[in-house]
């Protein structure tokens, strides 16, 4: 066991402690929102933070906000991975990354409607701007888009485009994903402590996905390996023999 960990590359060994720093980090959030919430009393970062995102309400910038949650929504998220599943199987023939892709949007959906199911939190229902249904903790939208453009952000990661590229889109794409969970309290449809919850639940579940794929492709690269061994010793006999 001593010997494989030292096989380990450092830079795996890092990638792997910081994962499972944010992990923890995610999950102890996660808790922390959920027993107030389960205590019957607003967090104290729902009363402050609704005070100061809607003192900027303005015509202008509402129909901005509206714009940018629509990027969070289930028609637009659908759309574009259908897309992104189809990049996928066309230029990389991927069939693993296509199904994981696809179960971790999914399941997060799933995922989602099981914990609002579980805390039933009623939305707020003061400086609402638009109408929403269903419970609210945590925010779909926030779950949501962190799973669907944080898989995007690790695909890009993996990709092999230069890494100004990879910065650029990685940032664009954790902007969408901060402002969309912005927007869920400026239009007054969630408590910063949903969209919060949301991010958490919504990046756990990201990790767990993305570990999945990155076992899968571990598995193929060490038979892949092992098949080269293989075909290197069987003609390494043959020439002995000869």
């Amino acid at each position: 066991m001593k010997q494989r960990l030292k096989d380990i590359p450092r830079f795996m060994k890092l990638r792997i402690i910081t994962i499972l720093l944010l992990t923890g980090f995610s999950t102890l959030i996660f808790v922390e929102l959920s027993g107030s919430l389960t205590a019957g009393r607003l967090h104290p970062i729902d009363p402050k933070v609704m005070g100061f995102v809607q003192t900027y309400s303005s015509p202008f910038l509402d129909s901005i906000m509206i714009f940018i949650t629509t990027l969070g929504s289930k028609g637009v998220i659908g759309l574009l991975l259908v897309a992104c599943i189809s990049l996928i199987l066309l230029k990389q023939r991927n069939y693993w990354g296509t199904l994981i892709s696809f179960l971790t949007v999914a399941g997060g959906g799933i995922l989602n409607l099981l914990l609002k199911g579980l805390f039933e939190r009623e939305r707020p229902e003061i400086n609402r701007i638009i109408d929403a249904d269903g419970f609210s903790f945590p925010s779909g939208h926030s779950m949501g888009s962190i799973i669907f453009y944080g898989f995007l952000g690790y695909l890009v990661f993996r990709s092999e485009w230069k890494i100004h590229s990879k910065f650029g889109w990685i940032t664009l794409l954790s902007m969408v994903i901060f402002l969309v969970g912005i927007s869920r309290v400026y239009l007054g449809v969630h408590y910063p402590s949903d969209v919060l919850a949301g991010f958490s639940a919504g990046f756990i579940w990201l990790i767990l996905c993305i570990s999945i794929l990155e076992l899968i492709y571990w598995a193929k690269r060490a038979r892949k390996f092992e098949r080269r061994l293989e075909d290197e010793n069987k003609g390494y006999g043959q020439e002995t023999l000869k």
